[in-house]
């Protein structure tokens, strides 16, 4: 009997008469972690989703075969397939807001998936589902179960998401990009509530990521896809030391850039353009029989340069978004200032990139009409046709892309056209909230030397916001590390690594696979890849 327990031969998924992945075979063994990784487009997503027949609208299998146990899942009747999809079969999407019923409680969520697959009783399954949250370690595990998913953050809903996808002890989890978006401590939670489950119920794990930090972190086998094609399969140990395909190579290299401690650059001006001086921001939270105070930020300062990059790293909910903000003057301190010491107007002199470019672009809009908009409301007489060429150019799009509309263009494109937007009105800082959340690493590197770029040319400020200590390690001069709303240090990003504070020892605890990324900077020598 086969060893296996998910056999894909030949698979191609097609549109129309295009193939978009072509001819794929891969194995996953019984009870290990097989990790598919790649490029965004790579077909790594598509590839697990035709597993499950999810496929998008207009895709379809053109050829090929899946085995699951040996039994062909595209020959299953209507009753084996719901038994496959619905127990045999747990999954762990990225996006929790197109997994979860919004108007339905979590606690809804399970008493239906055991109603539909188990003969548990509703009291038998709400206990079920409880312990179930707890060994998510949420320990208002009966609060989570009474729940709606808005109420609950992005980190607790992966967590209900992965015990909803465990719930039937299924053969196989497939996890799609399960970690992305989450702060490093939190992506460290799940990578180990994984394991811990895998290892206990003696089932294989399916994991689909572009991190290669964190497929170091989890996987036995390592699968690489590339323009829908699978280029290399070999053990993680051999691909994070011999990697024998270019885009293997590539996405290594990537890997050693980002997990670069600083940066030697030339120092930045003293010129002092922004100062933040000992400023709190509370919020009144009111009950029915009290009121309490909430320190969203507490007595903070800190200092921004003249062509300075610097970083504001911590975990989700440390008050990065809410300084931020009253940087921004989108909300007013509630004791101490903001100085703005730059030549130009405030509103003009410092510009923002936000997280989703999505969400802050008008849909309407073609991406020419978007970076342009700022010239709207100048004065100066300038062709603005021209100089939104020069900018989309500069930022590494060309004039056919301004031609199209936000969502025809991929994650990282849009976060160029961002880029180009804030730099239409020449501003002398940049602040760059959580910008690589959902991109590939290969995005990230490229995007890092763009900004790098900018800043060195245009000797422009930039404020990196971020809850990933390993990019800001590789992008930033300096570094303030932020913990429950204070400034928990201070520190150049090349020191970063030798502090002594706990909080951010703890951060650099949390980075996929450090250890192993500081063997492989000390040999990196030794290592064939694309510089």
């Amino acid at each position: 009997m086969s060893g296996f327990l998910l056999e894909v031969d030949r698979l191609t998924i097609a549109k129309e008469q295009e193939a978009i992945v072509s001819h794929i075979s891969f194995s996953v063994s019984k009870g290990t972690t097989t990790a598919i990784i790649g490029e965004s487009g790579s077909g790594k997503s598509l590839t697990a989703r035709a597993l499950i027949d999810l496929l998008p609208e207009g895709l379809s299998i053109g050829s090929g075969s899946v085995r699951f146990s040996g039994e062909s899942v595209f020959s299953m009747d209507k009753k084996r397939r719901r038994l496959y999809l619905g127990k045999e079969i747990g999954i762990v999407f990225q996006d929790t807001w197109q997994t979860f019923d919004p108007i339905q409680t979590i606690g809804r969520h399970f008493l239906e998936l055991f109603a539909a697959h188990s003969s548990l009783s509703k009291k038998a399954a709400k206990e079920q589902a409880v312990h179930l949250l707890r060994q998510m370690k949420m320990n208002e595990a009966e609060k989570v179960f009474r729940s709606y998913p808005h109420e609950l953050s992005g980190g607790m809903r992966q967590r209900v998401q992965l015990a909803l996808a465990i719930a039937l002890n299924p053969s196989l989890l497939i996890a799609d990009e399960p970690t992305t978006a989450l702060d490093l401590q939190t992506q460290a939670d799940m990578i180990q509530l994984i394991k811990d489950w895998r290892q206990q119920s003696g089932s294989s794990v399916l994991f689909i990521s572009h991190d290669l930090g964190v497929v170091s972190q989890i996987a036995d086998e390592v699968i690489v896809m590339s323009s829908g094609n699978i280029v290399e399969c070999s053990p993680v140990e051999k691909l994070l030391t011999a990697p024998h395909s270019a885009q293997a190579k590539q996405l290594l290299s990537a890997y050693l850039r980002l997990s670069a401690s600083g940066r030697t650059i030339k120092h930045s001006s003293k010129k002092l353009i922004m100062e933040v001086e000992h400023v709190t921001k509370q919020y009144m939270k009111k009950s029915w029989f009290k009121q309490a105070v909430i320190h969203a930020v507490k007595d903070v300062s800190l200092h921004i340069a003249q062509g300075e990059i610097v970083g504001l790293i911590g975990e989700s909910g440390g008050g990065k978004s809410t300084l931020s903000r009253l940087m921004l003057r989108l909300e007013t301190c509630t004791s101490g200032r903001v100085r703005w010491l730059g030549k130009q107007s405030f509103r003009r002199g410092i510009q923002w990139v936000h997280q989703d470019p999505l969400a802050s672009f008008n849909p309407r809009w073609t991406i020419e009409k978007i970076v342009g908009e700022g010239l709207d409301y100048s004065k100066e007489e300038v062709s603005k046709k021209e100089r939104v060429q020069e900018l989309l150019q500069q930022v590494g799009l060309s004039s056919s892309d301004g031609k199209l509309f936000p969502h025809q263009l991929s994650g990282g494109m849009r976060q160029r056209a961002a880029l180009a937007r804030a730099l239409m009105m020449e501003p002398e800082l940049i602040m760059l909230d959580e910008p690589f959340a959902s991109l590939d690493m290969s995005s990230q590197a490229k995007l890092i030397s763009l900004i790098q770029s900018i800043n060195e040319k245009e000797n422009v400020a930039i404020l990196f916001i971020t809850h990933d200590i390993q990019v800001a390690l590789a992008i930033c001069q300096r570094i303030y590390v932020m913990e429950k709303g204070t400034i928990a240090e201070e520190a150049d990003a090349n020191e970063i690594l030798l502090t002594t504070n706990p909080y951010t020892k703890r951060l650099l605890s949390y980075m996929p696979g450090f250890e192993d990324r500081r063997k492989l900077l000390n040999q990196k020598g030794k290592v064939e890849i694309n510089e």
